[in-house]
């Protein structure tokens, strides 16, 4: 792979990789912010405002604590500060920067058996960066890599926990028994779980909510989005381990 190739792909998925990040913390922000008046109900002064990791009680549903809130919201901003410079970066390279001249010379022999000497000019290429400035970058999206696996599990972990503890509360709002039981934790969705909590979860006495979201969708826009900014910088930390292979 040419350096001016694996700079033009890294310029896609480092730009990904910003509006992604951008997203997975802008979701998460309107669902936590939507609900966290409701949810902080819990006593002694503890927080619990977060719609990750709600928990189900007999008499209320609660959030969960703020802390995977703030990791899930602000966590992106990190890696988006680093994908927008590395985007500038390799984006004024690869379109302003001046091309490298390579030259290189091959000897052949031409069917009379005279040798013939035939020189290959490429300048598609931007100036060379040094093997340790690609080994650098190598270490940092592989550590960014691991960064955003834990972003994404967390918040897919998070999702699902206050999905399954909302099941339960849902059995008393609905009031359903027996046979009907099954259909709530087996047949519905996450996605229908979040519908019901958006029209039947009561408001709390300390705040009121402001319309309705589709936190369901909300949250799994925000999903996808860490779940891709993921695999982008594992797609970036293999193009930098390439190049940093690569003998000048």
């Amino acid at each position: 792979m040419s350096q001016v190739l694996a700079e033009k792909r890294l310029l896609i998925t480092y730009s990904l990789c910003t509006v992604l990040g951008a997203v997975a913390s802008i979701t998460t922000g309107i669902a936590w912010g939507h609900w966290k008046l409701t949810l902080d109900q819990c006593v002694n002064g503890k927080n619990c405002s977060c719609i990750l990791y709600g928990q189900h009680t007999p008499s209320k549903f609660l959030g969960g604590s703020a802390a995977p809130c703030i990791w899930v919201t602000f966590g992106p901003l990190f890696y988006v500060l680093f994908t927008i410079a590395m985007s500038c970066f390799h984006g004024y390279r690869v379109i302003f920067s001046s091309r490298s001249v390579k030259t290189r010379t091959v000897m052949s022999k031409n069917d009379a058996g005279e040798t013939v000497e035939t020189r290959l000019v490429q300048i598609d290429d931007t100036a060379p960066l040094p093997r340790s400035f690609w080994v650098t970058l190598a270490v940092l999206t592989s550590i960014w890599t691991v960064y955003a696996l834990v972003h994404f599990a967390i918040f897919l972990d998070g999702f699902y926990h206050t999905c399954n503890q909302y099941r339960r509360t849902l059995e008393i709002l609905l009031g359903v028994h027996g046979t009907a039981i099954p259909v709530i934790h087996g047949r519905l969705s996450c996605q229908s779980i979040f519908d019901f909590m958006d029209y039947m979860q009561p408001s709390s006495g300390y705040g009121y909510r402001d319309g309705f979201i589709y936190t369901g969708a909300d949250l799994i826009i925000g999903i996808l989005a860490a779940c891709f900014a993921w695999i982008l910088f594992a797609m970036a930390s293999f193009i930098n381990i390439k190049r940093a292979k690569v003998q000048e």
